[in-house]
């Protein structure tokens, strides 16, 4: 009797010792998906090469700030953090992709959020568009305090001129809720030389259009928040073309597509594997 009472504690320290080890990877989990991936933001640095970018531009660096998504587990205090760390990495330009708020019908998130979007500087400017959060959140509002900021891109073009040469930025409204077909402000643009598209969702590249971008620059997909390890590969993404993941694709024009996985989230306050972040685009001519 006291040799099976003996082996029934030996199996419940066993048993006791797994369920503790499960408890502290649960508990680092937790702190992985919640707190890391999505507070410490990181600033991967791309480089671009391209034949049309011009020596002068050699070394150009871009912010790519998206989907902010200003809220309670988002607060202002954090943003402006990542804000300083931004200026930091010392950009030439920095461009804003959209959905600077979370909620819907929430003017208040737009009104908190923008003070905190017009304190961003660079060299040569901010260029800034909506999403389509921000038109839930209060259409009129977002495109009223875009217009204000001084830092709409939204269906406008403008260039960065060094020593004579030019890099030309042009940006669209949102696919879902300011739909623009990019020929729009394509035909704005010399042809010669080297253009940026920013927007905030990816698909709007793959509309019907004669003319192209060098280089696109979109957001809206945060990644898919949760990756699947080894096989990189995100179940549930916003977009009607999969390809339009994170980092550098093609349209089915051919053109040249980087989207950043974001800084918030959407529908879960979890990342997994697929870490908030601003990337810096560093150009360099061939």
């Amino acid at each position: 009797m006291i040799k099976i009472i003996i082996t029934i504690l030996k199996k419940l320290k066993f048993i006791f010792q797994i369920l503790k080890y499960l408890a502290i990877i649960v508990f680092l989990l937790f702190i992985q998906v919640f707190l890391v991936e999505r507070y410490y933001v990181r600033f991967p640095e791309y480089e671009y090469k391209n034949s049309k970018i011009p020596k002068e531009f050699d070394g150009y660096r871009i912010a790519v700030i998206t989907d902010v998504h200003y809220g309670s587990l988002d607060p202002g205090f954090w943003i402006q953090w990542v804000f300083e760390n931004v200026k930091e990495k010392n950009p030439d330009v920095i461009v804003g992709l959209g959905d600077y708020v979370k909620k819907s019908k929430h003017s208040n998130e737009l009104r908190n959020v923008w003070p905190i979007l017009n304190d961003l500087e660079a060299k040569d400017g901010v260029f800034l568009v909506n999403g389509n959060h921000d038109h839930w959140a209060n259409s009129k509002l977002a495109k009223s305090k875009l217009e204000e900021s001084g830092k709409s891109l939204e269906n406008k073009t403008t260039y960065i001129s060094r020593r004579g040469s030019k890099v030309y930025f042009a940006g669209i409204g949102d696919f879902w809720e300011h739909k623009t077909n990019p020929d729009f402000v394509l035909t704005k643009m010399p042809q010669n030389n080297f253009k940026i598209l920013i927007m905030h969702n990816p698909d709007a590249i793959n509309m019907n259009h004669k003319l192209r971008a060098d280089l696109v620059l979109a957001g809206h997909t945060h990644g898919g928040q949760v990756r699947i390890p080894i096989l990189n590969y995100s179940p549930v993404l916003p977009v009607q073309n999969r390809n339009f993941d994170k980092g550098f694709t093609k349209s089915k024009y051919g053109e040249d597509v980087f989207i950043s996985a974001g800084m918030g989230w959407s529908i879960l306050p979890v990342r997994f594997f697929c870490p908030a972040e601003v990337p810096i685009i560093v150009l360099r001519s061939k």
